[in-house]
């Protein structure tokens, strides 16, 4: 189970003046024939000025014989690193009656193999100093106090650091950018419409355009064609205003469409170029609704973590990044889970060491840099043998080294590999945005209150007012209907209840005509008997009409 080991003073009562230093720590956990053990007698520490008779002893050796003498005789040989797993790592153990660190990783398995076929085989790593940062191991290698210091970052093309051999060990292929996984999305709708909003002068080309194609198309066909183009300027530019503008989104309704031959040359010429236009708005919407729910992330001005003088730290300064260093990648990985940093670099083996940081924290995988990293060992001066025989060893059992690497990683698959990033933040965008939300629930709210305002109107008003016309205008006894005609007239919303309602009125007012003459005869008639005094005869009183 992988945990912190806070290594402080009480823990070697022979560095009780050193500084705290974190470590990875597992428990459970054997000595193994591929990594180093150091007793805690034997082991130095930063600040640490009190060393142990044993450990005094071993300085001495390694200050009166060089590392090629002690290494051919079997004399002890000392090593100086610092934690950066899976290069280095270390954990306590017991080996051989001494309870000490061992230190494991890619790095002690391939020197551990180097030194058992460039060495006598009692030689073996018995001293060393654990460093809390690699600055502080670079700063020990001037003094030559140690034989092996690693991980030491260098170049492929480099045998030299500080004046010292170096031998290229491992090499990363490549830096991964990682980045918070839970990042807000509070604005992408108002980015959205604000994108779109910020297109107004591609509406205006479109309007424009439309209008002039509608100018056109009137004076080519007015002529030939005044039913649909009127001859007036503005009937006519209006009718050739919706034209184009239909045309150039859906190829037309088939309401209108020019006559004259020059008419549809142009409309031919028309339909190409309302395609392009529209396509052109088209992409420009999309290219806005892709660029506002995916955000890129941009490293040049951002926050970015990295080891304290670690190469991924150069190649943030070399992008533009406000840097940000830590003493290790625990730390680092705080910071960007705290929101402290927007990002945070780090080689791809480094990471494969720490999966659960990206299985089970919410952190992603922005990127990968292809920038490789080159990891090696450096050896004091007047070690010339010694390094003749490593840099062989290594040349002639690629093999070897390449399973003691595989044999430190863990295969790297991004948990987020299979999302679709611009898919999902879609996702967020249009069913779990909060603005978004609102503005649905509000256009269901504003539909409903419609449908309701439109269903009472038309059962409470709209249909008992028509019920009520047709029973004050309903035909009287001069005019009836058999129930076969009654049942075949339609008697709502129809062409043919339009026409029952015209006749309806009609013969109520013939009826009311036929009344009003016959009350105007009898008027006259009854004016005529009292002017000459006499009563009609019944001849007298029929009247054609």
């Amino acid at each position: 189970m992988f945990s912190l080991l806070f290594l402080i003073a009480t823990l070697t009562k022979f560095a009780p003046e050193t500084e705290a230093i974190f470590l990875p720590y597992w428990s459970k956990r054997n000595h193994s024939e591929t990594s180093f053990h150091i007793p805690f007698p034997t082991l130095a520490l930063d600040n640490s000025p009190r060393r142990s008779k044993k450990l005094q002893h071993y300085f001495d050796l390694a200050t009166n014989y060089s590392l090629d003498y002690r290494c051919a005789t079997g004399l002890p040989i000392s090593i100086a690193w610092h934690v950066y797993s899976p290069y280095t790592t270390v954990y306590q153990t017991k080996n051989k009656g001494s309870t000490g660190l061992t230190v494991d990783g890619m790095f002690p398995g391939i020197l551990k193999a180097a030194l058992s076929g460039c060495c006598n085989k009692n030689s073996d790593v018995l001293f060393g100093k654990l460093s809390k940062s690699v600055r502080s191991v670079e700063n020990d290698i001037e003094k030559d106090r140690f034989d092996l210091t690693f991980p030491i970052y260098g170049y492929d093309n480099s045998d030299i650091f500080r004046d010292r051999p170096f031998i290229s060990i491992v090499k990363a292929p490549r830096v991964i950018l990682l980045v918070h996984n839970d990042q807000p999305d509070k604005t992408q709708t108002h980015v959205l419409i604000t994108t779109i909003a910020n297109a107004w002068p591609m509406l205006v080309f479109i309007l424009v355009t439309a209008s002039l194609s509608g100018i056109i198309i009137w004076f080519l066909d007015h002529t030939s064609n005044p039913g649909e183009f009127p001859p007036p300027f503005l009937r006519g530019s209006w009718e050739g205003f919706w034209w184009a503008l239909v045309t150039m989104t859906t190829v037309g309704y088939g309401d209108r469409s020019p006559k004259s031959a020059l008419g549809r040359v142009f409309c031919i010429l028309w339909i190409i170029t309302g395609v392009i236009i529209i396509s052109i708005f088209t992409a420009l919407v999309t290219a806005s609704l892709s660029a506002s729910t995916v955000q890129i992330f941009k490293i040049h001005g951002s926050k970015i973590g990295a080891v304290n003088g670690s190469e991924e730290f150069k190649l943030g300064v070399t992008m533009n990044a406000d840097m940000k260093v830590f003493p290790h990648v625990m730390k680092m990985t705080e910071a960007l889970l705290a929101h402290e940093i927007d990002g945070a670099l780090v080689d791809n083996y480094v990471l494969t060491h720490s999966l659960n940081l990206i299985q089970k924290e919410p952190i992603r995988i922005e990127r990968y840099i292809d920038h490789s990293i080159t990891y090696g060992v450096v050896l004091p001066k007047n070690s010339s043998r010694f390094e003749k025989c490593v840099r062989s060893f290594l040349q002639n059992h690629p093999q070897e080294i390449f399973e003691i690497i595989a044999d430190n990683l863990v295969p790297l698959k991004n948990p987020t590999d299979d999302e679709n990033q611009q898919l999902k933040a879609a996702e967020g965008l249009f069913y779990q945005e909060d603005v978004f939300s609102l503005v649905m629930y509000i256009g269901l709210g504003v539909a409903a209150v419609f449908f309701i305002a439109g269903f009472s109107w038309e059962f409470l008003y709209r249909r008992p007012k028509i019920r009520n016309q047709r029973m004050q205008f309903a035909p009287k006894g001069s005019y009836s209907v058999s129930e076969d005609e009654v049942k075949l007239h339609p008697r709502d919303n129809s062409k043919h209840a339009t026409l029952d309602m015209m006749i309806t009125e009609y013969q109520v007012f013939h009826d009311r005509l036929i009344e009003g003459l016959k009350k105007l005869r009898d008027k006259e008639l009854a004016a005529d008997r009292n002017a000459n005094g006499r009563t009609p005869n019944g001849d007298d009183e029929k009247v054609a009409v």
